[in-house]
């Protein structure tokens, strides 16, 4: 069953009073459970199993193959109520009925929006133990290794109790660890090892070969075991993806790519000093022209003719080195380096290598490279050791990697907005969960100002003002670089304070839940630490609970709701406010008009403008648009390719 058919027999998730009934009768029935010893659950959770597989085999509608539609009303009932038990005898946590609600929303194939700091930890446990009724295999996909450690540490206690065996990958794990992880119920890790798990194993797959004709007819006659398979996974039954908005909108634009060492024929690196050298000849709006807003350049004619002058002469010289591409193609990536590509926004520089950072998050990843040539024009850029190009072996797209789920689910504080690109590319719809008590957070209007100077100047007078009252302050910044300025103004005014801007690890989470206490300043690039809980101590709670401040919006207001989401969790208080200024990335990339507007501004302390903040909703929804048609674009690459292949082969 292919996955489009899979997702149309699902079954919509109660609402109003059916809904209520529900919930009622899961307390119910962990009411009964509450009586029963330790052992006692582990059993009725296999008999669970087995009265789950007779009604599977009863159904004539039910595929046995498919996740869609199998589970009853009665089967979601003792499954959730078996999970709520176990969670309070390991945990001591009795789940909400919104957790519940969002449960029931994933068991039935949706994404839930559930609010930041409403328990999504916890609520995993629901699907988990629904899906994990069919025996095949469930996959829990988190953002980070940290939150895959921390998720598996908290549920495996209640999930053993259960009789059900959970796994957690590693990216150094051998390909036996793994294969034992794959073969437990459930298996923890991040979305890209999971991807990339599935390249390696196309890989081993591919270069294993098949057997000759009759090899596993022999087998049998004789009794001989079955050759093991190389492939560490099991198959695409389930996956349950937090932060499901983070792997399928901002990394979607980047593929899965499994490269070698090199791409073979090893290139003289003189080509990309010489490409360097060139560029510096070069004009713009003369010799190339740079699109900002598409983020695009290209060279003109003359451009062309210079750069092939430039090679000639080289020639000339002796200086011939052997190349991968033409020669016009290292030039632009050395453009591109030159111009497009900033150190401590795009990338850092740490131990004589070049490290990417992610746009949408500020983390920083060692393991990954560009491709094309432009990752060495960047080392040539910054004067360190120039690598060897990879050879790509193997890739493929989020999109299409997690289609291969028979069943999939998520859940996100920040859903909503994506609805059509959700249901069209996954079929998920959204289901938005009720916060378990009310928002106390105050959002303040946007201050604008006519040059970042002052903007910097600005957020720091506010900082120090709300931390001498008592409340703790988070700024959250779109770059490093921006980080690295703020927390240079800080240090000027001798605030003490803890700058998160790209550490993917157990500290990055210490740091951030720590910028709950009162008076504390922490300065973190956007989602430095989702996913990780804040906690206000009372002091704080009294001066107002956290205080955000966005240093700039983001070109997706999604981000900006993220950032916002830190505070006010649980019912706290909290407080954010947004500071924008004419020379903001999103300002000067998607609109000029308003960029000029924002400089004639004469108040050093800013403004607030209700015309300014409608200008910057309309240029997120703009960037949104082009977003999701980038996205879309990636997919038909790869169902092209897919055809491609299937043409060849």
């Amino acid at each position: 069953m292919s996955f489009l058919q899979s997702t149309i027999r699902k079954r919509r998730l109660p609402s109003g009073r059916s809904r209520d009934r529900l919930l009622k009768r899961i307390h119910a029935a962990r009411q009964v459970l509450q009586h029963q010893a330790d052992a006692d659950l582990a059993v009725a959770y296999q008999e669970l199993r087995q009265q789950h597989e007779q009604e599977s085999t009863s159904n004539p509608k039910a595929n046995s193959q498919t996740y869609a539609g199998q589970f009853s009303d009665a089967i979601l009932i003792q499954a959730f109520a078996l999970g709520m038990e176990a969670l309070r005898r390991t945990s001591g946590m009795i789940a909400y009925d919104v957790q519940l609600f969002a449960g029931l929303a994933m068991a039935r194939g949706s994404i839930a929006e559930m609010q930041t700091g409403e328990g999504k930890t916890l609520t995993t446990m629901f699907p988990i133990a629904v899906m994990a009724l069919s025996r095949r295999g469930v996959h829990v996909a988190t953002v980070n290794a940290y939150l895959a450690k921390r998720d598996f540490e908290f549920l495996q206690s209640a999930l053993t109790l259960l009789g059900i065996t959970a796994g957690i990958l590693s990216s150094d794990a051998s390909a036996d660890e793994k294969r034992d992880a794959y073969a437990c119920d459930v298996t923890f890790g991040t979305g890209y090892e999971f991807g990339f798990d599935f390249l390696r194993d196309q890989i081993s797959l591919r270069s294993r070969g098949t057997d000759r004709l009759g090899a596993k007819l022999r087998r049998d006659l004789f009794s001989q075991s079955e050759k093991r398979s190389p492939a560490t996974q099991r198959g695409f039954a389930a996956a349950i993806i937090d932060e499901v908005d983070s792997v399928f909108i901002d990394e979607a634009t980047t593929p899965l790519v499994l490269s070698s060492g090199s791409l073979g024929s090893k290139v003289d690196q003189s080509v990309y000093f010489q490409a360097k050298s060139i560029i510096e000849q070069l004009v713009e709006d003369k010799d190339f022209t740079i699109d900002r807003s598409n983020k695009t350049l290209s060279l003109t004619d003359r451009g062309v003719e210079t750069v092939h002058q430039a090679r000639n002469l080289f020639s000339q010289r002796g200086s011939h080195p052997s190349l991968l591409r033409p020669w016009r193609q290292y030039v632009e990536s050395a453009l591109r380096a030159q111009w497009m590509m900033v150190r401590n926004i795009h990338y850092v520089v740490r131990d004589d290598k070049i490290q990417i950072v992610d746009e949408y998050t500020g983390r920083i990843f060692s393991d990954r490279n560009w491709r094309d040539g432009l990752h060495q024009a960047v080392e040539a850029k910054e004067g360190v050791t120039i690598t060897e190009e990879r050879k790509t072996i193997a890739r493929i797209s989020r999109q299409r990697y997690f289609q291969r789920y028979e069943m999939l689910c998520g859940m996100t504080g920040t859903a909503n907005g994506h609805q059509r690109e959700f249901q069209k590319c996954y079929g998920l719809p959204i289901v938005v969960v009720p916060r378990q008590k009310p928002l106390r957070r105050v959002e303040f209007p946007t201050r604008y100002f006519k040059s970042q100077s002052e903007k910097t100047e600005a957020i720091v007078k506010e900082a120090m003002l709300r931390g001498s009252s008592g409340q703790p302050v988070l700024i959250g910044t779109r770059t490093i670089q921006q980080s690295m300025l703020l927390s240079t103004r800080l240090h000027q005014n001798e605030i003490p304070h803890q700058v998160l801007n790209g550490v993917q690890d157990e500290e990055e989470a210490t740091l951030i839940a720590s910028a709950g206490k009162s008076g504390s300043f922490t300065v973190a690039t956007n989602m430095a630490g989702r996913g990780t809980d804040i906690t206000l101590d009372s002091q704080a709670i009294a001066a107002g609970g956290l205080h955000v401040i966005g240093f700039e919006r983001n070109s997706s207001g999604r981000i900006d709701r993220q950032l916002l989401g830190r505070s006010g969790r649980q019912g706290d208080p909290g407080s954010g406010q947004f500071f924008v200024s004419a020379e903001d990335e999103i300002v000067i990339r998607f609109d000029r008009k308003l960029a000029s507007a924002l400089s004639r501004i004469r108040n050093s302390m800013g403004v607030e403008s209700r015309v300014f903040d409608r200008r910057v909703q309309s240029i997120q929804r703009t960037a949104e648009q082009s977003g999701f048609q980038m996205r879309q674009s990636v997919m038909r690459e790869e169902l092209w390719l897919d055809k491609v292949k299937k043409v060849a082969g």
